[in-house]
């Protein structure tokens, strides 16, 4: 019986999904703030009382220091911007400032917000990463990798 419920957790457990960002810099070495792919975690739906569902959108935005070196900014702190699509332009809904970002280390902001699926678009989001590739100790090697947008499915 042990080996049995052994068997169905290992199983379970590898087949779990895995929200394990992974990804690599591009540069042998240097400092490399990135921002990773926007996770969407689960969240709520809800009927009105006149029919529309209400979806709730929640998500993880992060930036990893994918570099070998750490990220120094100098003078002003390293931004990390969230922004959410209104219209035709950007929406700035958190951010968040960071004075070191040393080698494989993450900064992390979560969202919430909702739309009336069928009526609203679902939501669009864009992650900044604002850096800079020079006059700083150890600046940004790769700025290609500092923005990700997504949206809603």
């Amino acid at each position: 019986m042990k080996k049995v419920l052994f068997f169905i957790a290992f199983s379970f457990a590898v087949s779990a999904p895995s929200f394990a960002q992974i990804i690599k810099s591009n540069v042998p070495e240097g400092a490399d703030p990135a921002a990773l792919p926007i996770q969407f975690l689960p969240a709520d739906a809800l009927v009105l009382p006149n029919g529309d569902v209400q979806m709730g959108v929640a998500i993880k935005a992060t930036a990893k220091n994918i570099g070998t070196l750490p990220y120094l900014p100098g003078g002003t702190p390293l931004k990390v911007k969230l922004y959410l699509k209104s219209g035709n332009g950007w929406t700035e809904v958190d951010s968040k400032s960071v004075n070191v970002l040393a080698p494989g280390v993450e900064t992390s902001m979560n969202y919430y917000t909702t739309y009336i699926k069928g009526k609203q678009k679902p939501p669009t989001f864009k992650l900044v990463v604002e850096s800079k590739n020079a006059g700083v100790v150890n600046p940004d090697v790769n700025m290609n990798n500092n923005k990700k947008e997504a949206q809603v499915q």
